[in-house]
């Protein structure tokens, strides 16, 4: 080979090199997703890439896990109300191989005593094979390390971003309160500023058909749910620690439009399926969606989505143990459930002319 050639190949070569090591050396600095340490400084943060840097390095003793349902809990209120070092992952739309990617990453670092996770019924209702968490950022391998410190996510979506706000904290601006909640971990997607509740919005936005349930295929849908509850309940080790499972409170509207759509029945057996599965370990669920003030559209900002002081008296009855569904009580509790929805049904009668 040319001696000229064979020294560009070798310059060339100790370029690239040299790039990717400053590069790296950077990313590592800044480490936006928490990979290798966590720290009170980082911006932006974004639940589907940070979530596993946090099971993996956060200093918590009680994890909780779940969708948008789960994102206004208060981390002071939880220390306060179930004397816990929380760590809160709520990542809006997650799927059950989500939920089970990031439970079996928490078992392998050991962290958590306690594992609260909420269940949505409709996340069983779909077979789902992809996960939108990056393969990289959920193992400790060093070929994943590196493709993390070079990935586009952190070059040209993150880091930039990083850097922007530390120059704003360095000049002393004032933001507003929503970039101190995009900053703090104990906020992560926290969305309660983004949104306003009560009667009228809720009722205009299903009338206008914003933030609508999205359609459920019926067919073999109570067959499909039972095999989707089993692969669900195969991702937990019961024996790593205290589990808990809670079904959302959501409105009674939502329920009211589950019966317009032909799967409000199948839901309930699929609930008691579930229940009567967990209910073989040593595990508590607690029902939260037959309680009083699911009937209030005031708690709400539409069918589903509560405010922030609903996730708080959640909190209270974890620590007081109301609501606990077991098999004794199952029949109840779904009675008064359907009689809330057709009490519901009546007053709102024109909605659903």
């Amino acid at each position: 080979m040319n001696k000229k050639i064979k020294k560009w190949i070798v310059s060339f070569v100790g370029i690239v090199l040299s790039i990717m090591l400053i590069l790296s050396t950077i990313a590592y600095s800044i480490d936006p997703f928490f990979q290798f340490r966590t720290k009170d400084d980082s911006y932006m943060l974004s639940g589907w890439f940070v979530s596993s840097g946090l099971i993996k390095n956060y200093d918590y003793d009680m994890l909780i896990l779940g969708s948008s349902m789960t994102q206004n809990f208060d981390m002071d209120v939880i220390r306060e109300e179930l004397k816990v070092n929380p760590l809160h992952i709520g990542l809006g739309g997650i799927n059950s191989r989500e939920i089970g990617e990031l439970i079996g990453l928490a078992y392998e670092t050991g962290n958590a005593e306690k594992f609260f996770v909420g269940v949505d019924m409709s996340i069983f209702t779909t077979d789902t094979n992809e996960s939108r968490i990056p393969s990289y950022l959920l193992k400790d391998d060093m070929l994943s390390k590196f493709r993390y410190l070079l990935s586009y996510e952190v070059w040209f979506r993150y880091i930039p971003v990083d850097i922007a706000f530390m120059m704003l904290d360095g000049l002393g601006v004032e933001l507003p309160i929503k970039f101190e909640y995009s900053k703090s971990i104990d906020k992560l997607e926290d969305w309660s500023l983004d949104y306003s509740f009560g009667e009228e919005i809720v009722l205009a936005n299903y009338i206008g058909g914003k933030y609508a349930v999205s359609n459920v295929n019926t067919d073999d849908l109570y067959s499909r749910m039972v095999k989707n509850i089993d692969n669900f309940i195969a991702n937990f080790d019961f024996e790593k620690g205290e589990h808990v499972f809670f079904f959302p409170p959501y409105s009674s509207l939502y329920w009211c439009n589950a019966q317009e759509q032909g799967y409000f029945d199948m839901y309930m057996q699929a609930k008691e399926y579930f229940v009567n599965n967990v209910s073989e370990y040593d595990v508590k669920v607690y029902d939260f969606q037959y309680a009083e003030l699911t009937t209030n559209l005031d708690n709400y900002r539409d069918t589903s989505h509560y405010s922030s002081e609903v996730n708080d008296w959640m909190v209270k009855c974890f620590a007081s143990q109301e609501y606990i569904v077991t098999k004794e009580n199952l029949d109840m509790n779904k009675e008064i459930l359907t009689t809330n929805t057709n009490a519901f049904r009546k007053k709102y009668a024109k909605l659903f002319e």
